[in-house]
Parts: C-alpha cells; structure tokens; sequence
C-alpha cells in the first residue's frame, strides 16, 4: 500500500505567506507613528472646558454665579469693594462742588451729634450766597439756584446740616414787603392715621469742614409757581415727620420777589429771621422777551 503524502510544504507556504502579511502591518504602523491622531471633532468638548479657553469664564472659587458686567463686588462684611471710583467723597476741604451729594453720605455723620447742640457765631467767618442763574425768569418755568457757602475766616469751619433721612433744601417767595406769595392757602389737612401715627425718621448731623477761604457749592432747582395742599390719595404716602405734602396750583403772578432757600444748616447763631440757615436774593417774575 502506499503511503500517504502529508501536505507540508503547503501548511509551510500559508504560515509563510501569514508571516510576511503582519510584518508588512507592523512596518506600516511603524513608518505611521502608531495609532492615527483623533481629528478635532472627536475631542472631548469637556477637557476643552478645562483648558486655558473657558478657565477665565469660570468665576472664582466660592462664587455660586458671575459676578455682572460693571457691578463692584462686596468685600467681606458688607463693606465696599477696592474701586477707588466708589470711595466715599472727603467730607471737607477747600472746593466742595456739590454740597448735598456730600452730606447726603453716610460717611459724614457725626455719632451722637443732635440739632440742638450750642450754637456757634460763624457771622464773621461764614458767607453764603444765592445766585440764580437769571435774575429774571417767566411764571411758571424753572431756574437754576446755585447756593454758596464760603469760609472767609482764618481756621476751618466745620459746618453742621440735619439730614432726616435726607438733607432737605426747600424755597418760599415773599413779596418786599413780607407777604408770602407761594404757600397753600388756609391751615393744612389732618395727615392720614397711617402717616399721622408712624414714627419720624430720628434726626442726624452731617458735617462738612470748609478749609480757609475754601468753599462749598450746591445746584438747586426752583419754579416759580404756586402750591396747594395735595390730595388725601398722595398725603397716604407722605414721609412721616415732614408735614403735609404740597403740589403745583399755577404760575407766579408777575412781580419782584425775594426768594428764600431753606436750608438744613443747623449749630449757627442768628436771629429770628433766620437770616443764616435761610439766605436769599431778589428775582423777578416776568414775560420773557
């Protein structure tokens, strides 16, 4: 019987062939660098997140949101941030541009300090005076009343306002011969118990110290018109403590008039007209050209 023949040069040139197959691979992915690199619109959009693009994004450790455009962060306690813009205006020196956003400042109110503290003589070291920006103006129309206060002493001159909760700067009209010309007439309503009966806000002092010769100056708005008692529906919100509230009623009639500002100016000795706390000019009312 013959044998039979056992097929190995075939099985030989198979594992031959398989041989030279993966080394080709292996030499292919060696001249390729190995494993291709992953195109950009496979990658991971959360390690993008983490990289230098979106860190600055992120807000910083212990903020639970961003703070917004423009806003200036609280420091620790409430108190305002580094911004020197927001730092709070000096309460004094030689040229104070506006008087009432200074003592409107929490920052210069003196503790402790009350309206009816001694008063002082400042005849000799204050001047104030008033200037419209017209010495004539039409009935009924608006003008601008600039008020300034001037040290003309030799030391600086602290000068004290009643601010509650505000200070309040306010004008009467009289005529030359005295008579009051812009007042509501007859006594004025009963406040409404909810404003009647609520508490007052308790009076403060801010202070402002005028360097010598310095000064300071504050821009008012004055119209020349007359008032009458507002009604009972607006008096429900009036601010307790501040009388009964007033609302236009007409024009002034034509006519030359002293103009009275009442000012929060307190602390200073004068006499009975007030002629300190309530400086005031000649103006007069008329058609203009």
């Amino acid at each position: 019987m013959q044998p039979i023949a056992t097929p190995r040069p075939r099985l030989r040139g198979a594992l031959g062939t398989w041989c030279s197959f993966l080394s080709l691979a292996v030499a292919v992915a060696a001249c390729g660098n190995g494993k291709p690199a992953q195109e950009p619109e496979n990658a991971d959009d959360t390690a993008s997140a983490d990289g230098d693009g979106g860190a600055a994004d992120m807000p910083a450790s212990g903020d639970s949101t961003p703070a917004p455009s423009g806003s200036t962060a609280s420091a620790p306690g409430g108190g305002a941030g580094d911004d020197a813009s927001k730092k709070p205006t000096p309460c004094g020196g030689f040229d104070i541009p506006d008087l009432l956003a200074v003592i409107s400042q929490a920052a210069c109110v003196v503790p402790n300090a009350t309206p009816d503290e001694k008063q002082r003589d400042v005849k000799d070291a204050l001047e104030i005076r008033v200037t419209p920006d017209s010495p004539r103006i039409a009935p009924g129309s608006t003008s601008s009343i600039t008020v300034t206060f001037k040290n003309k002493g030799k030391t600086e001159l602290p000068l004290d306002f009643v601010v509650d909760p505000e200070p309040r700067f306010d004008f009467e009209v009289y005529t030359l011969k005295g008579k009051r010309m812009d007042a509501p007439r007859g006594e004025a309503p009963p406040l409404p118990p909810e404003v009647a009966n609520a508490s007052a806000p308790e009076p403060q002092i801010a202070r402002v110290t005028l360097a010598q010769q310095g000064t300071a100056k504050l821009v008012l708005k004055w119209d020349a018109v007359r008032y009458k008692w507002a009604s009972k529906q607006r008096a429900r919100g009036a601010l307790p403590g501040h009388g009964y509230p007033k609302d236009p009623a007409g024009p002034l009639p034509k006519g030359t008039y002293i103009l009275r500002v009442i000012t929060p100016l307190t602390g200073v000795f004068e006499g009975i007209d007030h002629e300190i706390s309530q400086p005031r000019v000649q103006i007069t009312v008329a058609k203009m050209p």
